[in-house]
């Protein structure tokens, strides 16, 4: 057997297992059926986004974000 068989057939069989991939996805989404964010409410939701340097340095820094959609529109909102 020649190189050109082996480039070939790999090539080959990449290709069939992307479109087996792809074909798998589109016929069975699990992606759709996850609830993104929170449910609104009373209340704030805290968020952690410190950064974290080698040898045990950095900064913690919490972020308080409402759930409520009304106040959460008023505070994106432009301020004129």
């Amino acid at each position: 057997m020649n190189a050109s068989f082996w480039i070939y057939g790999t090539r080959g069989l990449i290709t069939l297992i992307g479109c087996f991939a792809i074909i798998k996805s589109a016929i069975n989404p699990k992606h759709t059926d996850k609830i993104r964010g929170v449910k609104p409410g009373q209340g704030d939701q805290l968020i952690d986004h410190g950064t974290v340097l080698g040898g045990g340095g950095g900064h913690v820094t919490v972020s308080r974000v409402t759930r409520d959609p009304q106040e959460y529109a008023k505070a994106m909102a432009l301020k004129t």
